[in-house]
């Protein structure tokens, strides 16, 4: 019986050591790939680290103007070095096809700015049938779409400045993705589309100035979309039958997306800066006091109030002043330094020049 125990023992041992060894040689494989325009980078091309690229590396690509199409079909990571959109920018080299394509799974993009995907349901970044990307901290604009979905699942769309496009975001057939945080203004169809698109999240994104719709709901349903700032020729459009969607938490504690203590819906205002909730605030809890109909069924329950900041309009008149109370105290400090001076004798008065 011991000798049986020590044997299980040893085979756990065994098996525990196999486990960490290939965590370990896995994670020491993992490379850094540069990809730059000297003879010190790796290679000269996004597209030509992707292809040398093993699952795990980080293909990190420095500042300059890459014109491809790059298409990822393994698990890695694009980053640009400097973190800095406007310094490592990708157009598309041909514009009838996608700037990044995706078919794997587990992939970052993080760090560009995307451009030139002009054909229509072309993308700055097209994701195709995926799951686990993070899209973060890039900048798309003058594609025929921003950021494309197709069938993907469990994607994050982070921190993206998204403009100038026919669609900002579109997803199509896709579930249980999270939008957040991200700016989408001034395309000229739709901010954010879902078209046949559950489950999904959308939270914290401003959404302004896009010429048809902030947001486009087509036969989606279930979402839940709140502390977004809407300010859009028309907020909200729809196709279809759209239902169960949610527009707003129950009230919970947090600095909201135009600085109030709570979360709870989205702030809706007019294309002209005009607040759309006009019922007031009268207990002042950051929300209107009524709630706020978008049609179709859909309901903000607890729109958000935007407050003028504290002393609006009088900022020229806090600045002159604090400037005059500075130069007063300067001017006293001086004087008072002369007059210290004098006392002690260390600097020449008229009765020094008479003796």
């Amino acid at each position: 019986m011991i000798l049986l125990k020590t044997i299980r023992s040893v085979k756990i041992c065994f098996a525990i050591g196999f486990v960490f060894l290939l965590l370990s040689s896995g994670t020491a494989a993992a490379r850094r790939i540069t990809v730059g325009s000297d003879e010190h980078k790796d290679f000269s091309s996004i597209q030509e680290a992707v292809d040398a690229a093993r699952p795990g590396d980080t293909v990190y690509v420095y500042n300059g103007l890459y014109t491809e199409n790059v298409y990822l079909d393994k698990e890695i990571s694009v980053r640009s070095i400097s973190g800095m959109p406007d310094r490592s920018i990708v157009t598309a080299k041909n514009p009838h096809d996608h700037v990044f394509h995706v078919n794997a799974n587990n992939i970052t993009i993080s760090g560009f700015y995307i451009n030139g995907a002009s054909d229509p349901l072309k993308a700055g970044i097209y994701l195709e049938n995926t799951h686990g990307i993070l899209i973060s901290n890039n900048r798309l604009s003058d594609n025929n779409l921003g950021i494309y979905l197709d069938s993907s699942t469990t994607n994050m769309l982070n921190l993206n400045n998204i403009s100038g496009n026919e669609v900002g975001i579109f997803l199509k057939t896709s579930k249980d993705n999270w939008v957040i945080n991200n700016k989408v203004k001034m395309n000229s169809l739709d901010g954010i589309l879902l078209e046949t698109s559950d489950d999904n999240r959308v939270i914290g994104n401003i959404l302004h100035y896009n010429i048809e719709y902030g947001f486009m709901l087509s036969n989606s349903s279930r979402n839940i979309i709140y502390n977004n700032f809407f300010q859009n020729t028309a907020n909200v459009g729809y196709e279809g039958i759209n239902s169960e969607n949610t527009w707003n938490l129950s009230r919970k504690r947090g600095i909201n997306i135009v600085g109030g203590p709570y979360l709870g819906g989205n702030c809706w205002a007019g294309p002209e800066s005009t607040a759309l909730c006009v019922t007031g605030d009268l207990d002042e809890d950051g929300f209107c006091d009524v709630s706020y109909d978008l049609g179709e069924g859909n309901i903000d329950y607890m729109p958000l109030i935007r407050r003028p900041p504290a002393f609006q309009g009088n900022e020229r008149s806090i600045t002159v002043s604090l400037l005059g109370f500075a130069l007063l105290v300067f001017a006293l400090s001086i004087f008072i330094v002369k007059k210290v001076i004098s006392w002690t004798g260390g600097e020449p008065t008229e009765d020094d020049d008479i003796k």
